[in-house]
């Protein structure tokens, strides 16, 4: 499964967000693979943080990571940066449509 989300910074967090993904948690990337995530990409332009995440079955791996102690410990640090966080909640309000995928065939869908 690919997902794309969109989250947004806070106006002068630019610095410390990227010093803290600099230095990810050990904890926190075991838990990620724990839960059957694969990979989780950002890229930022200006305050907007645009992440790229493949995993077996996401709505799953992000319910996981909700009961993970080290993960909501990391999403604590995390907010206070935040304007718009990541929809933790499992609603999928701040995902991405998939419009274009070079390995995607109608035959995936």
């Amino acid at each position: 499964m690919k997902v794309g989300l969109h989250t947004r910074l806070r106006a002068g967090a630019e610095a410390r967000y990227d010093e803290y993904h600099a230095r990810v948690w050990p904890g926190v990337l075991a838990g990620m693979r724990k839960v059957g995530i694969r990979s989780w990409v950002i890229f930022r332009d200006g305050l907007d943080l645009f992440h790229y995440v493949e995993c077996e079955d996401y709505d799953r791996a992000m319910a996981a990571l909700r009961e993970d102690p080290l993960d909501r410990q990391w999403q604590a640090e995390m907010t206070p940066l935040m304007e718009v966080a990541h929809d933790l909640s499992g609603s999928g309000s701040d995902r991405l449509k998939l419009i274009f995928d070079l390995d995607w065939t109608p035959a995936q869908s």
